[in-house]
């Protein structure tokens, strides 16, 4: 089954999904109402045959985005506060998961940044200190937290993940 799914000025199409959703969804009228505004959320969550996988979307280069809003971006990032966001989401989005009992598969987490990929080469290693196990030896845990934690951009995701391609949507328009 193929799925599409957007985030802003974003689509992803995932060729082999099986099921996929925006999980962020705050439209109490919309079937996957996520209901807990004090929770951070990731914007999709993916399944495919062999893992679920986490995607979370900021896109500071939108050709919509105000100045403004870039340069808070970017002061985040050098301050380490995207870091702190984006492990936050995933551990809520994990534990809202968990409580649906929906938490069956090893989980990838991915998350799109449209910046320059040098910009972004430390966030990963920033994110993963932030998730449990906190880079520490854990015995006893019988799984993993996650399988993976990637930060990408736009060329990189579609770089290694061919089959799933990012699409910024106002291009496509202006082709037309």
């Amino acid at each position: 089954m193929g799925l599409t799914l957007t985030e802003g000025d974003l689509s992803i199409e995932f060729t082999d999904a099986l099921n996929g959703f925006v999980f962020d969804q705050m439209d109490a009228n919309l079937p996957n109402y996520h209901g807990i505004g004090q929770m951070g959320r990731v914007d999709f969550i993916v399944e495919i045959e062999e893992t679920l996988i986490f995607i979370e979307i900021k896109d500071p280069s939108n050709p919509n985005a105000q100045t403004k809003g870039k340069e808070k971006f970017l002061k985040q990032l050098e301050k380490g506060e995207l870091a702190d966001t984006f492990a936050q989401k995933f551990i809520d989005s994990f534990i809202y998961r968990w409580a649906e009992n929906e938490v069956n598969k090893p989980i990838r987490y991915i998350c799109l940044v449209t910046l320059d990929q040098a910009l972004l080469i430390n966030l990963t290693d920033k994110i993963k200190e932030k998730l449990p196990p906190m880079g520490r030896e854990t015995p006893r845990w019988k799984r993993k937290f996650y399988e993976i934690c990637l930060v990408l951009n736009i060329e990189s995701w579609n770089q290694l993940f061919a089959p799933w391609p990012v699409k910024r949507i106002s291009s496509e328009l202006s082709d037309i």
